[in-house]
């Protein structure tokens, strides 16, 4: 079976009700069942934990993937926040932007979980309350980023230790050959640190570019990070 990609868009239809989604700005999921129809489900405020597996009682049911346990992975509301769990339910393992999960992981908009073979989509769109969290030179503050993302940053600032801050960092390609992961995966998590930094605004260039040189002027990212 081929994975169901979560963010394919076939009909007018379909995009129409993301958008609505989108436009009421709670968090929400979106994926699509084994008849390739997105389904979509609205996390809204006081909702419970979100059961995902094959069993009838779960929340999202997949019960057409072989690959997905009967419980899979919970998502659990926390403070306001969303959190995937995968204790060790599943026998095959949740991934999160090609990340495996041990135990819990917080979820920010665009994140792509992977349970079996089926794709679903973490929409958080109203972002007022979480974007401005982390203060990039602020040292006081810690700073809480994925293994996956802390890996990604490592590589893209690479390239300024060699020669120094006038070279450009690693490209999206490079990173992801050199991490062994998809670009599409290298890129969705270059999002997520800009708009941890602050720089979701600034164009895709200029603003990892700026994600490299804020790291390493912070000291985020050090030449004893290196392992080149």
């Amino acid at each position: 079976m081929d994975t169901v990609e979560a963010a394919q868009i076939q009909t007018e239809t379909e995009l129409r009700e993301r958008r609505e989604a989108e436009e009421r700005g709670g968090p929400f999921l979106v994926w699509r069942d084994s008849g390739s129809r997105q389904r979509i489900l609205e996390l809204g405020e006081g909702a419970g934990n979100v059961v995902i597996g094959r069993r009838i009682e779960a929340d999202v049911r997949l019960s057409w993937d072989a690959e997905v346990s009967r419980l899979h992975a919970e998502l659990e509301p926390k403070a306001g926040e969303w959190t995937v769990v995968d204790d060790g339910l599943s026998q095959n393992g949740t991934f999160v932007n090609g990340l495996r999960v041990e135990g819990r992981r917080r979820l920010v908009d665009g994140d792509l979980i992977q349970a079996g073979q089926t794709q679903l989509e973490f929409r958080s769109p109203r972002r007022d309350d979480t974007q401005a969290t982390l203060v990039p030179i602020d040292r006081s503050r810690v700073l809480r980023f994925s293994d996956q993302q802390q890996t990604v940053l490592r590589a893209l600032c690479r390239p300024l230790f060699g020669d120094g801050e006038g070279v450009n960092p690693a490209g999206d390609a490079a990173i992801a050959a050199e991490l062994g992961l998809p670009v599409r995966v290298v890129e969705r998590e270059l999002d997520h640190l800009g708009r941890a930094l602050g720089l979701d605004e600034m164009p895709r260039p200029e603003r990892r570019a700026e994600i490299a040189l804020l790291a390493v002027r912070s000291g985020l990212v050090s030449s004893s990070d290196d392992g080149g």
